[in-house]
This record gives structure tokens, C-alpha cells and sequence, in this order.
């Protein structure tokens, strides 16, 4: 039985699940990635609207990007070209958070990294994690697995 994982892409760093759980394929991953989502939901629609569950096979290869707002039942109401602009919306408003979230990240970064070589105190984590990042994993050592993604 394949292992699969989920990451919580919230516009920030994201959340990544490293435990996992054993499905039978790849319907019942997407069957309990649709449970998580609606849990974490939860009479949160417009706070959750823009996130996205990303869930993952045997750790390496994405196989669902789920985002929140085409499971957001408060936007039943609405026709469908209306519905698809909001989940449009959407899906922008959270990349923009992300990317101004990595350029705020390599700020920093860049910043520890010159007051280091300089010999002076630099900040050295922030959240628990390490300002300057060791090798080139981006921020959720998953992104090269970008293309290969369903979108459901």
C-alpha cells in the first residue's frame, strides 16, 4: 500500500505532513484529502478559502492539489462562471502570499548572509527554522515536483 502525505499550502511557508497514512490508491487518498479539508474548514470558509491541500505518493510525487474554495459549500449559491472567478481569486491571492512570503524569506536570508560574512550578529532562525538556508530545496523541498500534479 502506498504511503501517502499532505502539505497545507496557506500562502505562508506551508505545513508538511511527515507521518502519513497507508491508502489502498490513489481514490481513497483523494476521498480522505476532501474529509481533511472540509475538517479544516470548518465554519472557516472565508479565513480557509484561499489554501490548498497538496497531497503527495510515497513522499516524492504530488499526485492532488485540492484547493479549499472548490470544496467551500458557502459558494453553492453562486453560478458557475462567478464560482470559477472566485476560485480563481483565490488560487491568485494565495500565490501572491507565497511569493511575497519567499521574497520576505530571502530578504532575510540575504541580509543574515552579508551581516556573516561581515562578521557581525545575525538573526539565525525565525519560526525554529534557520535564517540561511543549507543547500537548494526552496521553501518546501517539494517544488520540483510542480507539473505533476492532478488538480482536482
Amino acid at each position: 500500500m502506498p504511503l501517502y502525505t499532505f502539505e497545507l499550502r496557506d500562502g505562508s511557508c506551508g505545513i508538511a505532513d511527515t507521518v502519513g497514512v497507508k491508502l489502498a490508491d490513489r481514490d481513497q487518498a483523494l476521498c480522505y484529502a476532501h474529509e481533511v479539508v472540509r475538517e479544516l474548514m470548518g465554519s472557516r470558509e472565508q479565513q480557509t478559502r484561499t489554501w490548498r491541500l497538496d497531497v503527495y505518493e510515497d513522499h516524492d510525487r504530488r499526485v492532488f492539489e485540492i484547493p479549499f474554495v472548490r470544496l467551500d459549500e458557502t459558494l453553492g449559491h453562486l453560478s458557475p462562471h462567478w464560482r470559477s472567478k472566485i476560485e480563481d481569486l483565490c488560487n491568485r491571492s494565495r500565490r501572491l502570499r507565497e511569493a511575497y512570503n519567499s521574497a520576505r524569506i530571502t530578504m532575510r536570508e540575504s541580509r543574515a548572509l552579508v551581516a556573516r560574512s561581515r562578521g557581525k550578529p545575525y538573526l539565525a532562525t525565525e519560526g525554529g527554522r534557520p535564517i540561511i538556508r543549507e543547500g537548494d530545496e526552496g521553501d518546501s523541498g517539494r517544488a520540483r515536483h510542480l507539473g505533476s500534479a492532478a488538480k482536482i
